[in-house]
Protein backbone atom coordinates (compact mmCIF):
# COMPACT_ATOMS: atom_id res chain seq x y z
CA UNK A 1 0.00 0.00 0.00
CA UNK A 2 0.95 3.76 -0.08
CA UNK A 3 1.63 6.60 2.76
CA UNK A 4 1.18 9.71 1.39
CA UNK A 5 2.32 12.23 3.74
CA UNK A 6 4.75 12.97 6.98
CA UNK A 7 6.26 9.62 8.43
CA UNK A 8 5.09 10.83 12.07
CA UNK A 9 1.53 9.29 11.27
CA UNK A 10 2.70 6.61 8.85
CA UNK A 11 1.55 4.12 12.04
CA UNK A 12 -2.02 4.69 10.68
CA UNK A 13 -1.38 3.61 7.46
CA UNK A 14 0.65 -0.14 9.21
CA UNK A 15 -2.44 -0.22 11.15
CA UNK A 16 -5.27 -0.16 8.18
CA UNK A 17 -2.57 -2.60 6.53
CA UNK A 18 -2.55 -4.83 9.35
CA UNK A 19 -6.05 -4.93 9.79
CA UNK A 20 -7.06 -5.14 5.85
CA UNK A 21 -4.69 -8.62 6.37
CA UNK A 22 -6.68 -9.57 9.43
CA UNK A 23 -10.14 -9.73 7.95
CA UNK A 24 -9.58 -10.69 4.30
CA UNK A 25 -7.77 -14.32 5.84
CA UNK A 26 -3.98 -13.18 5.25
CA UNK A 27 -1.39 -14.10 7.02
CA UNK A 28 1.90 -12.21 7.43
CA UNK A 29 4.50 -14.13 7.03
CA UNK A 30 7.44 -12.10 7.63
CA UNK A 31 8.21 -8.12 8.42
CA UNK A 32 7.10 -5.31 6.72
CA UNK A 33 9.15 -2.68 4.59
CA UNK A 34 9.13 0.49 3.61
CA UNK A 35 10.08 1.72 0.33
CA UNK A 36 10.93 5.59 0.30
CA UNK A 37 9.12 6.76 -3.74
CA UNK A 38 9.10 10.44 -2.68
CA UNK A 39 10.86 12.76 0.08
CA UNK A 40 13.00 15.06 1.52
CA UNK A 41 15.55 14.96 -1.22
CA UNK A 42 12.34 15.96 -4.02
CA UNK A 43 9.89 17.07 -2.65
CA UNK A 44 9.56 20.51 -0.49
CA UNK A 45 6.72 19.64 1.40
CA UNK A 46 5.64 16.81 3.48
CA UNK A 47 2.40 16.72 2.16
CA UNK A 48 3.69 15.28 -1.13
CA UNK A 49 6.01 12.24 1.05
CA UNK A 50 5.01 8.80 -0.82
CA UNK A 51 6.35 5.74 1.25
CA UNK A 52 5.04 2.14 -0.42
CA UNK A 53 4.83 -0.24 2.44
CA UNK A 54 5.16 -3.93 1.65
CA UNK A 55 3.54 -6.48 3.80
CA UNK A 56 4.25 -10.28 2.86
CA UNK A 57 1.86 -12.75 3.01
CA UNK A 58 1.93 -16.44 2.77
CA UNK A 59 0.99 -18.52 -0.24
CA UNK A 60 -2.20 -20.36 0.24
CA UNK A 61 -1.44 -22.36 -3.26
CA UNK A 62 1.00 -24.42 -2.32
Amino acid sequence: MYHKGSYANIGEAYAFLMKYADQNGYTVAGLARECYIDGIWNKESEEEWLTEIQLPIEDVTK
